[in-house]
């Protein structure tokens, strides 16, 4: 099955938790929670996560995967969490292993190093997202094509994040991934609600 993972709005706004509860009765069932810090801060710490979740019933959490650490995602008592892939690599505490742990590689050579434990690698740019100004650096498709051999030797599934759209979705079927990410690909739009439909609609029929 092909899931459809919306990441958050990077910062908050009046109508953020009314659409993501539209969503989820609509069909969502994989959110990952990313948000800017304070003061600038690339990411929001903990605490500012702990307060957020408090807008949403408790019964969503199981849907929610958070950006951080799997402690980070045990003690905010949600599905699982987002991991910067260099944080997986070496020696892993034993907690970390009862955890869903989805890990963020830029490359498919850090998707390569991953460890079998790690239950799906996000994976991106794919296109150029909406909300770059400047060219991004995105990965070669051809590459993903072959990730069953060399570059993914455990079979880790692949979910795809950056510049995804209804429209250019059929380019991805050949790689067949477990998902696809996005993040400006509904909140850039003035009907998010309307543009997730959307989105999922187009993900359904790759399947």
């Amino acid at each position: 099955m092909l899931h459809l993972w919306l990441i958050t709005a990077p910062d908050d706004f009046s109508a953020e938790f009314d659409d993501i509860e539209q969503m989820f009765s609509r069909g969502l069932s994989r959110l990952i929670l990313q948000k800017r810090g304070r003061n600038g801060a690339p990411y929001a710490s903990e605490s500012e996560y702990e307060r957020w979740l408090l807008g949403l019933p408790m019964e969503f959490r199981d849907r929610i995967w958070v950006s951080g650490t799997p402690d980070m995602a045990e003690r905010l008592e949600v599905r699982g969490c987002l991991c910067d892939s260099n944080r997986l690599m070496g020696e892993i505490p034993p907690s970390w292993y009862r955890i869903d742990t989805v890990a963020r590689c830029s490359t498919p050579e850090e998707m390569a190093k991953l460890s079998p434990w790690v239950s799906g690698a996000l994976i991106g740019p794919v296109f150029q997202p909406m909300s770059a100004f400047e060219p991004v650096s995105c990965i070669d498709l051809s590459s993903l094509k072959s990730s069953e051999n060399s570059l993914n030797p455990t079979k880790i599934p692949l979910i795809l994040s950056g510049g995804l759209e209804p429209e250019n979705l059929g380019s991805i079927r050949d790689i067949a991934p477990a998902g696809v990410a996005t993040l400006g690909g509904i909140w850039n739009y003035a009907d998010p609600i309307n543009a997730f439909i959307k989105m999922k609609r187009a993900i359904d029929a790759l399947v």
